[in-house]
């Protein structure tokens, strides 16, 4: 996987550069290249992490920032706030706080921990979200609309350099986290009676999870829009490989979520020149398939 990174960064870095002028390769390099290159490692690293810790929390491997509302409240938090003309800063804390609201409500109403309560939860979420979006495309003007519309199918091509660097800062504090906090969440699985029998406060874990979760999907989506079933396919792909650790889990997690992302940005930007198709397209094609496999899986009798 990380020979796979390497690779395909450097390629997506010098691709058609050989016969340009040094001058134009090293301003296509750093100011557009680079940029995208890290954006997509740092968010499909962030989704990925959020999205196996979602999945011990929930004790569910259907658990999806994207599935269960939480990029869908990020999405409208940052909406509202394009709409109101709002400077970068603050559409990074609508965003966040919109994902916080969206993680809370969630957990809420699957106080029973059953998978269906899961989903529903999320389409409710999900389509409430929807609902305002609705109204508010019907409110605003015709360029805010298209830049909001063509925002939502998720893109990483209109980050800087500096927005970049900050997304690469914030995947490693919550990569960070959420591997500190590999004991808990693998206590996490055994469910909220045998984690407190072990001396968890399961509580004050669920709420620190929540919050950092808010904070890495909230600031993905605040930078690049929507981007779903990374968090969903990667964790599920590595269990299924037999790491079940989080220790092991989430680094794993980090990197295969980061080379799904760079994948799936490579098809975005090369599968149709000139075009630049939304990249949240591309995981959404392969992640539908996928959650419907999973769908049908937890169907089966055992």
């Amino acid at each position: 996987m990380l020979l796979f990174l390497l690779i395909n960064s450097a390629y997506l870095l010098l691709i058609d550069t050989a016969s340009l002028p040094r001058h134009a390769v090293s301003d296509i390099v750093w100011q557009l290249r680079l940029p995208r290159l890290l954006t997509a490692i740092s968010v499909g690293a962030i989704l990925a992490v959020c999205g196996t810790a979602m999945q011990a929390q929930f004790r569910n491997p259907l658990a999806d920032p994207g599935l269960v509302g939480v990029a869908g409240g990020a999405g409208l938090g940052a909406a509202l706030a394009i709409a109101l003309h709002s400077p970068a800063a603050v559409v990074a804390i609508a965003a966040f706080a919109g994902a916080l609201g969206a993680n809370v409500l969630a957990q809420f109403l699957n106080q029973q921990q059953q998978p269906q309560y899961l989903l529903l939860a999320g389409v409710a979420i999900n389509a409430l979200s929807g609902a305002i979006l609705a109204v508010l495309f019907s409110l605003v003007p015709d360029p805010i609309l298209r830049s909001i519309q063509f925002w939502l199918l998720g893109s990483f091509a209109y980050t800087s350099l500096p927005q970049a660097v900050a997304l690469c800062s914030l995947s490693l504090v919550v990569g960070g986290y959420f591997l500190r906090c590999a004991t808990a969440l693998n206590v996490l699985l055994l469910g909220a009676a045998q984690a407190y029998a072990l001396g968890l406060d399961v509580k004050r874990e669920q709420q620190r999870l929540n919050l950092v979760v808010a904070c890495g999907v909230g600031g993905a989506v605040a930078m690049t829009g929507m981007v779903g079933f990374i968090g969903l396919m990667v964790p599920h792909i590595l269990r299924r490989c037999g790491i079940g650790h989080h220790r092991q889990l989430i680094p794993l997690a980090a990197l295969a979520g980061a080379g799904l992302a760079l994948a799936a940005d490579s098809v975005a930007q090369y599968s149709a020149p000139p075009l630049d198709l939304p990249v949240g397209a591309m995981t959404s094609l392969a992640g539908a398939p996928f959650f419907l496999y999973l769908l049908r899986q937890q169907q089966r009798p055992c």
